[in-house]
């Protein structure tokens, strides 16, 4: 009994299914037919349109015209008449004369006189502005529907001289052209003055007695006939006058007992195949579950297998499903993890090989130093062109920062420059990232301008460097994607480093790469900003400056990806990609020479990778990188 009424639940809601996609198809259906029936009505009455205007524009044409007109010669007008419907492929064609007077009538030779100026459709070309719209004229078999337009006779830019106009019939024909264009059975009707339809033509005889479920709402809507043949469903477009009025329409009509068969054919096999589609779903159930249980259960091994700090193994799942996507991303997860531990393994093994940090010019601030009532100097870690950075305590929230002191002479440089420090710290502040050390704020003490940021308790990369001479590719690749992902959403924000180089770059014991200094290189040397690049206040090392960077040319993110590829290359290398003992000669190498190859010192680097460091050294910043972002795919396809 239960299989009975799961049989009896399976057919209702197939029933049901099926109903509604028959619907959704017949939905369908219809619009694809509501659209044809108007596109190709449309490019019916544009190709009319255009053939008439060329017609009522042709000189010798507007000669004959107007000389006919003026002269009350209708057997010339007529003459005209008939050649421009016979030209024009029309069903008829009249003209009138400068007023809107009727003057010759193909359809109709005897009828003459008539104001036509009043309708909108002639009235439109008297103004010179050609129009259409639809046309209904009463005949013996009944009231005829027309496509019609209307086009000033004359030369373009003088007032016409009267107005062309020519019908198209919408009739058995048209009905059957509609019906191959859109395999939907078609059914043309007028309105009379009380606005009842009646049938102009049908594709299929028995639908003329269902006309009258159209009813007399002119608006497009959707009517259910009914006939011989079944349940039709259709749309109606509206047929209006150039004035708007609605006088009849089309409607494209699909069966709905043609849509459904195919649901009901399958209905009725569904009794012969159910219980066979019974046992083969339990096995496919069956097979099916393995499958997903499988691949799951290899994923937790090797979840357990990564939380028990093992990162060896790897999740083969050949599938193109969300599984195999969750596969990929966990191989990636693994890799970036792996890749992190090699580097805490190579920073922990050369830790003891470290070159100390270089010192710099100036006395450095005495220990226990305080700046600003807040900050208490407890070590001083290192000195550059730009300043002297300590390790400090940050009374106020008992928490330990880094100091970057700038040197008197640079605060010194102009009086705007705290507030222009100030500017790039707001923007530099922006970038939340794990890769980007956290810049806190900017203050002054006694004279000396100081900014406050995150610590990092890590290794220095020019100290590694100058340690090992050479890094080993993988850690180099390491390095190089995070200073990628760290560029890249700087970049994004706005803020652009232009003082990449391995002394602003270290690796803190889980493995992260740090970017220092963001927002302080991008006020120094920005060339609106005067008396900012005179000796000692332009900030970027000349060994990493690309050379649109040295000529003081528009720099944009390609100039920090230039700096990373130099990085990357005295990674693997042990030395600048371009040495030079002075200024002008690194300008020179940069700019009459290609990008170094890495390969040429250390033929056992990959070919890629060192075509990617050579991209990101071209000598122009087209030929370069992108971004960041194309950077870091290119080292993560490695």
């Amino acid at each position: 009994m239960l299989v009975i009424a799961v049989l009896g639940g399976a057919l209702s809601v197939i029933q049901r299914v099926a109903e509604r996609a028959a619907d959704t198809s017949v939905t369908r259906g219809l619009a694809a037919s509501e659209a044809a029936i108007s596109d190709k009505l449309d490019a019916r009455v544009a190709q009319l349109g255009a053939v008439a205007e060329r017609l009522a524009q042709v000189p010798a044409n507007v000669a004959v015209v107007g000389e006919a007109i003026r002269g009350g010669d209708r057997p010339t007008l007529l003459d005209q008449a008939n050649e421009m419907r016979d030209r024009l492929g029309a069903e008829w064609a009249l003209l009138t004369d400068a007023r809107g007077i009727l003057q010759a009538w193909s359809g109709r030779p005897d009828q003459e006189g008539d104001d036509l100026s009043l309708g909108v459709l002639v009235g439109r070309a008297l103004a010179g502005e050609p129009s259409h719209g639809a046309w209904v004229e009463p005949s013996p078999r009944g009231d005829e529907l027309f496509q019609a337009v209307a086009v000033p006779v004359g030369t373009p830019g003088s007032p016409p001289l009267g107005v062309l106009v020519a019908a198209a019939p919408l009739d058995s024909a048209l009905a059957d052209t509609l019906r191959r264009v859109t395999s939907s059975e078609i059914l043309i009707f007028v309105r009379d003055t009380l606005n009842r339809p009646s049938v102009r033509a049908a594709t299929l005889p028995d639908l003329k007695g269902a006309v009258q479920a159209i009813g007399s709402d002119t608006a497009r809507q959707r009517v259910d006939l009914e006939s011989d043949a079944g349940r039709w469903v259709g749309a109606v477009g509206v047929v209006r006058t150039a004035g708007g009025l609605p006088v009849g329409g089309v409607v494209g009509l699909r069966s709905r007992q043609a849509e459904l068969a195919p649901y009901a054919r399958l209905r009725q096999a569904i009794w012969g195949v159910l219980g066979a589609g019974l046992v083969l779903a339990l096995g496919m159930s069956a097979l099916v579950a393995r499958g997903i249980t499988r691949p799951v259960l290899q994923l937790v091994t090797a979840t357990r297998r990564v939380a028990a700090g093992d990162y060896t193994g790897t999740v083969t799942l050949d599938r193109r499903d969300e599984l195999g996507e969750l596969g990929q991303a966990f191989d990636l997860l693994q890799g970036e993890l792996r890749e992190k531990e090699r580097l805490v393994a190579y920073l922990s093994a050369s830790r003891g090989d470290a070159a100390p940090p270089a010192g710099g010019t100036g006395a450095p601030l005495a220990s226990g130093r305080i700046l600003a009532g807040r900050y208490e100097v407890l070590a001083h870690l290192g000195s550059g062109g730009m300043g002297s950075v300590y390790r400090a305590l940050d009374r106020e929230l008992s928490e330990t920062v880094a100091l970057k002191v700038l040197h008197a002479d640079l605060a010194q440089v102009a009086p705007s420059v705290v507030e222009r420090f100030r500017q790039e710290i707001r923007l530099a502040r922006r970038i939340t990232h794990r890769n980007v050390v956290r810049t806190h704020d900017i203050g002054q003490d006694q004279g000396l301008l100081f900014i406050t940021m995150e610590y990092v308790e890590g290794t220095p990369l020019d100290q590694l460097i100058a340690a090992k001479q050479r890094l080993p590719v993988d850690v180099t690749v390491g390095i190089g994607k995070q200073l990628c992902r760290a560029l890249r959403v700087a970049h994004e924000t706005g803020v652009i480093h232009r003082d990449i180089k391995p002394p602003n770059l270290a690796v803190d014991p889980a493995g992260f790469l740090k970017v220092m200094d963001f927002g302080i290189a991008r006020l120094a040397d920005t060339p609106s900003q005067p008396g900012l690049t005179q000796a000692g206040a332009v900030i970027g090392t000349p060994d990493y400056m690309a050379p649109e960077q040295f000529l003081g040319e528009t720099i944009d993110g390609r100039t920090d990806l230039y700096a990373a590829g130099a990085v990357l290359y005295e990674c693997l290398t042990g030395e600048g990609p371009f040495n030079a003992p002075t200024l002008t000669g690194h300008i020179a190498r940069r700019l009459d020479r290609p990008a170094p190859d890495p390969r040429a010192i250390d033929p056992t680097i990959p070919e890629a990778l060192g075509a990617i460091i050579r991209t990101a050294l071209a000598p122009k910043p087209e030929d370069r990188w992108p971004d960041a972002g194309a950077m870091l795919a290119a080292l993560e396809a490695l």
